[in-house]
């Protein structure tokens, strides 16, 4: 009899179930790992847009607040005596008032008043810069030069001309999604609003 010669048929398919699960679990990761990024940058851009949303709120309604004044205080501003406003049932952050004499020219006086307000449970803040000039009425009229550097956010290379025996006030109020004592930190979102009359 002839020995029968066994041969052995190696199993080609070892260490499949493995690569395939090793595949499977890589793109599993890879999946989870996009969504989990996807969630973060929304997270981000809702928290950045409630910022805004604060920020520009607290802008809008120092708008209200230095308009109120305005015409509260309009007698005391066009002399430049001093006031002390109070909006949102806050008391005053800060308050100075200054004479502007430089790049003035004509009839006149030019005061301005900056000030500011912490309020809503401490989380915003206020900056308000009320400009008010108040031209003689026998006189020629009133210019004020190099604006960008007396209120904030004025359109560069602009000047305000006040003709004869008006009263020209430019309001900017800036709003931050912080109090007023960290409002230039990390985080800080800024909105401006900006009125002339």
């Amino acid at each position: 009899m002839v020995p029968i010669k066994k041969t052995t048929v190696k199993n080609k398919q070892q260490g499949f179930a493995l690569l395939m699960t090793l595949i499977v679990v890589t793109v599993v990761i890879a999946i989870g790992l996009t969504v989990l990024d996807l969630s973060t940058k929304q997270i981000r851009l809702a928290t950045n847009a409630k910022d805004s949303e604060i920020a520009f709120h607290a802008a809008n309604a120092g708008m209200e607040c230095a308009r109120y004044w305005r015409r509260q205080a309009s007698a005391a501003m066009e002399t430049g005596n001093a006031v002390s406003p109070s909006c949102f049932g806050s008391a005053l952050y800060s308050n100075n008032r200054t004479q502007i004499t430089n790049n003035v020219s004509g009839d006149g006086a030019v005061y301005k008043y900056d000030y500011s307000f912490t309020w809503g449970s401490n989380s915003r803040c206020s900056q308000i810069t009320a400009l008010v000039a108040s031209s003689t009425s026998s006189g020629s009229g009133l210019t004020i030069g190099s604006m960008t550097t007396l209120v904030p956010g004025y359109p560069t290379g602009n000047s305000k001309t006040c003709a004869a025996g008006e009263r020209c006030t430019v309001l900017s109020v800036r709003g931050y999604n912080k109090p007023c004592n960290n409002a230039s930190g990390y985080g800080t979102v800024q909105r401006e609003v900006l009125l002339q009359f």
